[in-house]
């Protein structure tokens, strides 16, 4: 995610740092390119492009504008979700963190094992989302039987969450924790599950492919149409108006490819191991651990 200052018009305006015009630029330069031919060829035979009017495209336009606004609207819808479920995920391990610290006093070692499967979680899940192998990811964190449980089960994050409640099922056995205290805690277990089937739902759910391809061929039709239709009315200025409309409905319809799969590692997708980080820090600063830097922009990119 691409986390910077605005800073006034003028470095908005020549920034490419998360900016979709780098991904466009081939389009819009190949526009720019028919709408310059067309005006050379309009040039040599003046009655080669007649005047057709911009009505047709102004239809088209308007159709086309609709499909990309709701496009973007949905993967926009999409983002901001997960942006929700991920902050979920933070409070969710903070609570279930401070239960395990104010509550398993009485059992150190399942304590600790609670603290390292919060840790556990998050990270098992977060590499789900980026599509990331997780073999060793978990190492450093638990006993090596343990890690093999979770790296052989088909959903490692959910292997994780039933290694969790043994352990709460555990301390119950032992008279360590109270009924209504077992009831409170996997109350923060379930809702670290339902987090789980959202994030899986939103990174296993595309937006339909037809309505993509709808949308996608419109645009293509349209700013390739568009410099031909031009040329008679506008003349000179038919590349640089043409340039600029395809970098408009490019560029949204690039913005909403990278915003419909919100975990990935584009700039304008979400900071995933930042909010990893995030949680490790809480979870050792509530064991009073020494606790890692938070991670930060590199080059005003968070990833």
């Amino acid at each position: 995610m691409i986390v910077r200052p605005r800073r006034g018009f003028l470095p908005l305006l020549l920034t490419l740092q998360g900016s979709v015009l780098p991904a466009v630029m081939p389009q819009v330069i190949l526009v720019a390119s028919l709408a310059a031919a067309a005006f050379a060829v309009h040039e040599i035979f003046p009655n080669y492009f007649p005047n057709y009017g911009l009505a047709p495209f102004s239809i088209l336009g308007l159709m086309l504008s609709l499909l990309l606004g709701f496009r973007n609207n949905a993967s926009y819808a999409r983002w901001w979700e997960a942006r929700q479920q991920l902050g979920s995920l933070l409070v969710e391990c903070r609570a279930l963190a401070r239960l395990s610290m104010s509550y398993l006093v009485a059992a150190p070692h399942i304590q600790q094992r609670c603290m390292l499967l919060i840790r556990a979680f998050s990270r098992a899940l977060l590499y789900e989302l980026r599509s990331r192998p997780l073999q060793g990811a978990l190492d450093e964190l638990l006993d090596e039987q343990t890690c093999q449980v979770i790296y052989n089960a088909n959903n490692p994050a959910d292997q994780v969450l039933r290694l969790l409640s043994l352990e709460i099922a555990k301390a119950q056995q032992q008279g360590q924790l109270a009924d209504i205290l077992v009831t409170t805690f996997e109350a923060r277990i379930t809702a670290m599950t339902e987090i789980q089937a959202a994030c899986e739902r939103l990174h296993n759910t595309p937006i339909p492919f037809a309505y993509m391809l709808l949308v996608h061929r419109t645009a293509y039709l349209f700013c390739f149409l568009l410099p031909f239709g031009l040329v008679a009315s506008v003349g000179i200025s038919a590349p640089f108006i043409s340039a600029l409309v395809a970098y408009a409905f490019f560029g949204l319809d690039a913005l909403s490819e990278e915003l419909e799969e919100p975990f990935g590692e584009r700039p304008n997708q979400l900071p995933l191991f930042a909010i990893e980080r995030t949680i490790e820090i809480n979870v050792l600063e509530a064991q009073g651990l020494p606790t890692p830097e938070p991670l930060k922009p590199q080059g005003y990119w968070l990833n």
